[in-house]
């Protein structure tokens, strides 16, 4: 038998052999590869959320804007594709866009949508208590008409105060797009919750319960940041207004304690359409003191919209506000109102407060229901009656 054709047998054999073997060596390479890259990105992925998860723990103790901050940035990096990123909290009976991020989302800052709107997707998401997508219930409304994919995911499910995430994209999504947001979320949901309780300790702290003004702590600590910026300003000025209610004791007397705290909430009331400015700052002192801080006011002006807020009290109809006594006798409330300002009565706010107070006293003395403050010789004058054109012409003298 000749040996050469057995031997081309046997060597294609092997060749072949050898083929396969490398092929197969290197799809198990390519395997391996694949396997590898897989958990590189799951590995990385995982990182991800514990960075996010970190960022969200630290933004707690910040404030809950800062929180959301971060889960826009947390939310674009496990998913680059999303460009719309929503915040909606209850508010009144509504849900209130309260943050809005992406270029095509900025208009809907403040929106406003009904918490029985059926076709609502982030209604549908916080009445099921799970996220809600449009790969989920199509039938439901998208925000933006761009969308392609939406998804809404509940944040904070708890009576009066709940909050969901809206998410959008003008690029399809899939299930696993919604689901790496929601493990997102359930990781953001208590540094969401803690940053929010922290906002509403600093309300309570800053804010009177009853009349919802600045409280006499949180007041005087933003005055004195205002007169602050106010001396390295060119032509800086601020007004400061010292209200005291008269005969506030009578009324409580003769009509009780709650008539006495709605009458304090409808001043405040008053007191509020007095700061025009959203710079003014409008407080209660105590018991039935308070103060208005009028920005970038100079005392002319200052003295007349306290003329005003004087008359708006003297001219209101408090009757309401109690029940009929047996008597039939009102107890006629008006407002002693004082006035100060920086930089030609004090130049600190604890002085401007004082010289403010001592005007407040000088109207109480000389027969309530006015207003008074220091004049050109430094001696209190009681401006009854003030009105612009008056106003005007003692600019003129």
């Amino acid at each position: 038998m000749n040996a050469g054709p057995l031997l081309d047998v046997v060597a294609a054999g092997s060749l072949a052999f050898g083929f396969f073997g490398v092929a197969a060596a290197l799809l198990m390479r390519v395997q391996l590869g694949a396997k590898s890259a897989a958990l590189q990105a799951a590995i990385e992925r995982e990182q991800r959320f514990i960075e996010a998860a970190r960022a969200l723990s630290n933004a707690a103790g910040v404030s809950v804007e800062t929180v959301r901050d971060e889960m826009d940035r947390a939310v674009r990096a496990v998913a680059p594709d999303i460009d719309i990123v929503l915040f909606f909290e209850e508010h009144e009976a509504q849900l209130v866009c309260v943050a809005a991020y992406g270029e095509r989302a900025e208009f809907f800052s403040g929106t406003r949508l009904a918490l029985d709107d059926d076709a609502s997707l982030m209604v549908a998401a916080l009445r099921c208590g799970h996220r809600v997508a449009t790969l989920d219930a199509p039938q439901l409304q998208v925000l933006h008409p761009g969308d392609v994919f939406a998804a809404a995911i509940p944040l904070l499910l708890d009576a009066g105060r709940r909050c969901v995430l809206y998410v959008g994209s003008a690029l399809a999504g899939s299930g696993a797009l919604a689901d790496r947001i929601v493990q997102l979320v359930d990781q953001a949901a208590p540094a969401y919750r803690i940053a929010l309780e922290r906002t509403d300790d600093r309300a309570r702290a800053e804010f009177d319960g009853l009349t919802g003004l600045l409280t006499a702590r949180a007041f005087r600590a933003r005055l004195a940041a205002m007169i602050e910026r106010a001396q390295y300003t060119a032509l800086g000025r601020v007004g400061v207004l010292f209200v005291d209610t008269d005969r506030f004791k009578s009324w409580n007397d003769n009509f009780g304690h709650a008539s006495g705290d709605a009458l304090l909430r409808e001043l405040a009331v008053l007191l509020r359409a007095a700061a025009t400015d959203p710079a003014d700052l409008v407080a209660r002192n105590g018991g039935d003191e308070f103060c208005v801080v009028l920005a970038d006011t100079e005392k002319s002006r200052a003295i007349v919209r306290a003329e005003r807020l004087r008359a708006s009290i003297a001219e209101a109809d408090f009757s309401g506000l109690h029940a009929q006594v047996s008597s039939g006798e009102e107890v006629g409330i008006s407002a002693s109102i004082g006035v100060a300002c920086f930089p030609v009565d004090a130049q600190s706010p604890e002085a401007l407060l004082e010289k403010a107070d001592e005007a407040m006293y000088y109207s109480k003395k000389t027969g309530r229901n006015g207003v008074s403050f220091f004049g050109v010789d430094a001696a209190l004058v009681r401006g009854d009656g003030v009105t612009e054109e008056r106003s005007a012409d003692r600019r003129r003298e």
